[in-house]
């Protein structure tokens, strides 16, 4: 087992270096040019003629800003991992760049987490096994979870083929919590992370089954469940910006295989993406703001 989380060492970090520029480049033009293609077809091929607004309204202002600050509390998880305690003004800028730089094709988030670490005082190597905790035990959760939703919805062998993952990785995140060491009792630590995770994973299903209300369908809290196995692949595999693209496409592939159209899925991704990538727009034009108002009274008071 020893020689197993070694060799995952090595592997995040590998995942944790960006890709080069020519790289980044087609694969975001190639990206953001299938996504666009694939929804004006979905919304040509759909019979959705009218799209319900409260269902967004919900997305944008309660569950976008309810993701960044769970992104701010798993911060705070990776941080004790890592012997830290960071403010939670910090927690929450960290929060919103490494959001930010999740929309690269490259593990953005990753990067800005282990780096903030990092620069914090802890050593690159246990800056790496702090961030992947957290998120591998929500990849365990979304497997065990989500593969139940899907055995109950869909197909009963995909169902049990990603409960047995959820299982594999679950497996293993025990044993890397289990070799770091830090300053939090283990146990408050441990159930800490597990309700983030928890929480992460009803945020994610609440988020997609608004992006299928505001569409006019129907859906059930397993079918909303079993599709948050979509988001949690794309995060996983962490090459495409911020899975554009591959997200779409594992949700398009999944929603017929539990009684949802394909284009609905392709809509629905895209619709949660747009409305994503609008929050954090403007989280960013606020962080800035502040950082530029906390700039000049500092500047001010230097002055007098």
């Amino acid at each position: 087992m020893a020689r197993l989380v070694q060799l995952v060492n090595q592997l995040l970090e590998k995942r944790a270096r960006p890709l080069n520029n020519r790289t980044t480049k087609i694969l975001t033009g190639f990206a953001a040019l299938g996504v666009t293609l694939a929804t004006l077809w979905a919304w040509r091929a759909s019979e959705i003629t009218n799209v319900v607004w409260q269902p967004i309204s919900i997305l944008a202002c309660v569950a976008a800003p309810l993701t960044l600050l769970l992104k701010s509390a798993e911060y705070q998880l990776c941080a004790h991992l890592a012997s830290q305690k960071p403010t939670q003004n910090h927690s929450l800028r960290v929060a919103i760049l490494s959001s930010s730089a999740n929309l690269l094709p490259l593990p953005g988030s990753l990067l800005v987490t282990v780096r903030s670490l990092a620069q914090s005082g802890s050593t690159y190597g246990k800056a790496i096994k702090s961030s992947a905790i957290p998120g591998l035990a929500w990849l365990a959760l979304c497997g065990l979870i989500g593969g139940t939703a899907i055995a109950i919805e869909g197909p009963a062998l995909l169902g049990l083929a990603t409960i047995v993952c959820g299982a594999l990785v679950g497996g293993f995140t025990i044993k890397l919590f289990g070799s770091a060491k830090f300053v939090k009792p283990r146990l408050t630590l441990a159930f800490a992370i597990v309700v983030v995770e928890l929480a992460w994973l009803a945020i994610s299903a609440l988020r997609l089954g608004l992006a299928v209300k505001a569409l006019g369908v129907d859906i059930s809290p397993q079918q909303a469940l079993a599709l948050s196995v979509a988001g949690a692949l794309t995060v996983a595999i962490g090459v495409f910006p911020a899975g554009l693209g591959l997200r779409e496409a594992l949700l398009a592939g999944l929603s017929p295989l539990i009684n949802l159209s394909f284009d609905v899925g392709v809509l629905l991704g895209s619709l949660d993406r747009l409305i994503w990538i609008s929050f954090l727009g403007l989280a960013n034009l606020v962080l800035v703001a502040a950082m530029g108002l906390h700039a000049m009274v500092f500047a001010n008071r230097d002055a007098q």
